[in-house]
């Protein structure tokens, strides 16, 4: 019998398994060469020079991913930048449009007041003007408040009136708001004449929008469309302020006629009201009210 080798025992064993130990040998022997060899240009080894070949493609791809994902990144913060400023924005123009419409709002108010006074110059002991925030009407009762107190000069007994005639008084007085009874309230009067005769009466409202002139002999000769201005008697009203123009003259009593008059003023579309200085009775009054209270 023919003796057998050790690798002829192996190759009969498995062919293939030889056949790989061969070519990983080979492998190795060439890394390690190439590994020796300096690569063209004398620049590092031939191993590097294929690492670096095989390599770059990879390299490229995750160089062309990591720029893709970095942009992404900067347009993300970049998208979170422009909402946080179109944000701060957004409240900045909110806060301007607000200014501005107190402004135009303060302007607006600041004309109307000029205009006010300006109608208002024939006025006597013109104050200045003040603001309806509220009317009241109920059950005869008509009254309004208004936006100005002590703090501005009101004081109880102040004449109201707007360019066209009389309005009403203030009544009772806050630090920045007051309350006042119009000529039209049930329980209102005021000293009156009758600027064509001279003659002297007493307005009363009648709760309903109209007054009742009250006083007036029957012997009078008052006509319709007579106008009826305040009389300065009441201690009150000024003299000479338009309260409005007889509408209607029938027989009362026997000593009296009944007298209807329309409002100079349009009670319906109050929005100013020009406060005039109190009578110097009122004046004294309210100055010995103060002392006393010291």
């Amino acid at each position: 019998m023919r003796p057998h080798s050790a690798r002829v025992e192996v190759a009969a064993v498995n062919p293939r398994r030889g056949g790989a130990v061969l070519v990983t040998v080979l492998l190795v022997w060439v890394l390690v060469l190439s590994a020796q060899a300096p690569a063209r240009g004398g620049r590092g080894t031939v191993l590097q020079a294929w690492f670096l070949s095989l390599s770059a493609p990879v390299m490229q791809a995750v160089g062309g991913v990591s720029r893709a994902v970095s942009r992404r990144i900067e347009a993300t913060a970049a998208l979170f930048d422009a909402r946080e400023e179109n944000v701060r924005l957004r409240r900045e123009l909110d806060a301007r449009e607000r200014e501005l419409f107190r402004l135009r709002a303060e302007a607006l108010e600041d004309a109307e007041d000029r205009r006010l006074l300006g109608a208002g110059s024939g006025l006597p002991s013109v104050i200045g003007s003040v603001p309806i925030l509220l009317v009241e009407r109920r059950a005869g009762v008509q009254s309004v408040l208004v936006g100005a107190g002590s703090a501005e000069g009101v004081a109880p007994g102040s004449p109201l009136a707007v360019p066209a005639g009389l309005v009403g008084r203030v009544v009772t007085v806050g630090r920045g708001v007051s309350r006042a009874q119009l000529l039209l309230d049930a329980s209102a009067a005021a000293g009156a004449r009758i600027a064509r005769t001279g003659e002297l009466g007493v307005v009363r409202g009648d709760g309903h929008g109209t007054l009742v002139l009250n006083n007036i002999a029957t012997t009078s000769t008052v006509a319709r469309g007579d106008l009826v201005e305040s009389a300065g008697i009441d201690g009150i009203y000024p003299r000479g302020v338009p309260i409005g123009r007889v509408s209607s003259v029938a027989r009362g009593s026997k000593l009296f006629l009944e007298i209807r008059v329309t409002p100079s003023v349009d009670f319906s579309r109050l929005t100013d009201v020009l406060l005039l200085a109190p009578s110097p009775a009122i004046r004294e009054g309210v100055e010995a009210g103060r002392s006393a209270s010291r």
